[in-house]
């Protein structure tokens, strides 16, 4: 039996930098969320010594080198190592204290209801 393909299924793209779900693009062609999206990828180097340099082509982004070739995008970001700054995981980190301390609290305050915005940007992919 063959399961047909549904729509936004097939292939989704995540932020090289925080891993959430890439919706827009940057100045380089890469899928990121809209947090990163001035965020640009620094100078990698492949296995062989040679600078990578960023494409963009029919399947996505992949990185050129001169000597190996087309290299995954990927196998690229793991010669990189990690992307994320030591401020942003200190953010983060700081996010997560607070929210555990929300949780202790027994008698809670209820919080008026925010409005959110929706760009046109991501508005295909609610």
């Amino acid at each position: 039996m063959r399961i047909p393909k549904r729509y936004g299924q097939s292939r989704t793209s995540a932020c090289p930098f925080c891993g959430k779900q890439g919706i827009t693009h940057n100045d380089q062609g890469i899928p990121v969320c809209n947090a990163h999206r001035s965020t640009r990828l620094p100078d990698i180097r492949c296995v062989c010594g040679e600078w990578l340099e960023v494409a963009t082509g029919r399947f996505g982004p992949y990185f050129r080198c001169l000597n190996c070739g087309n290299i995954n995008f990927r196998r690229g970001l793991e010669m990189a190592g990690d992307l994320t700054s030591p401020a942003a995981e200190e953010t983060e980190q700081g996010e997560k204290k607070d929210k555990k301390d929300d949780h202790s609290d027994k008698h809670r305050v209820k919080k008026a209801p925010t409005e959110t915005v929706i760009t046109s940007q991501e508005l295909d992919l609610l």
